[in-house]
């Protein structure tokens, strides 16, 4: 009976003192730039570092367009008391930006500035991948009038396979 209480008392405490080391956080929320696009985001952390992701779309409905922001914020010794107010000042920047997605400086909180952590903590705009797999280039296709007809026939021939092709 000690021994499950015991173990049931370790689970509490380890909870009350904020999980284990490579607990995933995850927040998200939404945001208007500048010129008017509407912005989704998605905060993810895990093991030290975090990753911002956006997802932006023109107030028109034109193309979304996504990227994602990574950087080790942790590494800031401001981080761990003030974290709350670490992501509205890096969220506070992203809103200023007339385009997030853009490539630029690092994110950087006024917590965590120049001189009070290292480069490490700021958030810098990944690379877009682009697509999964190459496109196929196309096969070069024949001519059926020069595969069907003669040389005698080819232009009387050509006419017909083209208007047949439509």
């Amino acid at each position: 009976m000690r021994m499950p209480l015991a173990l049931l008392a370790l689970a509490v405490l380890g909870a009350a003192a904020g999980g284990g080391a490579g607990r995933e956080e995850a927040r998200e929320g939404r945001f208007s730039t500048p010129e008017q696009q509407r912005c989704r985001w998605e905060l993810r952390s895990a093991a030290g570092a975090s990753e911002l992701r956006l997802s932006c779309r023109a107030a028109g409905g034109g193309a979304a367009r996504s990227c994602a922001y990574r950087g080790e914020p942790r590494r800031c010794p401001a981080y761990g008391a003030r974290s709350h107010q670490y992501w509205r000042q890096i969220l506070s920047r992203l809103r200023r930006r007339l385009h997030p997605c853009a490539p630029g400086a690092p994110l950087s909180a006024r917590l965590c500035g120049p001189g009070r952590a290292p480069p490490e903590a700021q958030l810098r705009l990944l690379p877009d991948p682009g697509p999964a797999t190459p496109a196929p280039a196309p096969e070069p296709t024949e001519d059926p009038a020069e595969t069907y007809c003669t040389e005698r026939w080819h232009s009387l021939c050509s006419f017909f396979v083209g208007f047949w092709e439509g």
